[in-house]
């Protein structure tokens, strides 16, 4: 009897479970597409192919930058040779950009495509073949800014956390009970411990700052 009240009881646990979980996977969403983000290696790749296919620069650019989100309007390249539509990426606003999916590292990358289009509109070079030489430069600059940024999160996360870690220590100290605020004011011991933390605390800001700005030149 023991062991029937226990298969029963799991039964009774289980079965309930197993079905509402069955409901709650039917009634999931669907996942949201990753939104794009722009690769300038990927666009100069691009726009170096419709050349080889005998399309003009202004309609190679055109066509691949519609295709990227961007809109373009005529004319479609300015006086150097640089496509006004990427000129305009650095006017615009946080939102619009995230809309495009224009993101730092293109940001980072465009300079380098400025100068690839430069070079072939002032030499006369043949575009395609100076835009393929140079798209797999450009993907790897992108590629290392965002390689930078990544490593540098951690220590960049850690500094602010520890950052935080003195408010948290008075909030926790109220909810115990304590005054913290009027010791570190109002007596000579508590004052002496501020400045100190203080001190440290600016201290520890003010390196972790400089680790990160050093690491951020030696690596370009």
């Amino acid at each position: 009897m023991i062991w029937f009240g226990v298969l029963l009881l799991v039964t009774f646990v289980t079965v309930p479970r197993r079905s509402v979980e069955r409901k709650l996977r039917g009634r999931r969403r669907p996942e949201k597409q990753p939104r794009p983000v722009m690769d300038m290696g990927a666009i100069v790749t691009e726009v170096a192919t419709r050349l080889r296919s005998g399309s003009s620069p202004e309609r190679a650019w055109a066509q691949t930058l519609q295709h990227a989100g961007l809109e373009v309007d005529d004319p479609v390249l300015g006086d150097d040779g640089v496509p006004l539509a990427l000129r305009g990426l650095e006017r615009m606003g946080w939102w619009e950009r995230r809309k495009v999916g224009v993101t730092d590292v293109a940001l980072h990358t465009l300079p380098a495509t400025y100068a690839v289009c430069v070079m072939s509109f002032r030499t006369g070079a043949p575009m395609a073949d100076v835009l393929e030489a140079c798209a797999a430069g450009i993907t790897e600059s992108g590629e290392a800014k965002n390689a930078r940024e990544v490593a540098l999160a951690g220590p960049r996360t850690s500094a602010r956390m520890l950052a935080g870690l003195p408010a948290i220590g008075i909030a926790l100290g109220y909810v115990m009970g304590a005054d913290p605020l009027g010791f570190l004011f109002t007596t000579t011991l508590g004052r002496l411990a501020l400045v100190t933390g203080l001190s440290f605390e600016v201290a520890g800001l003010m390196w972790t700052a400089r680790m990160v700005a050093r690491a951020r030149v030696e690596e370009e």
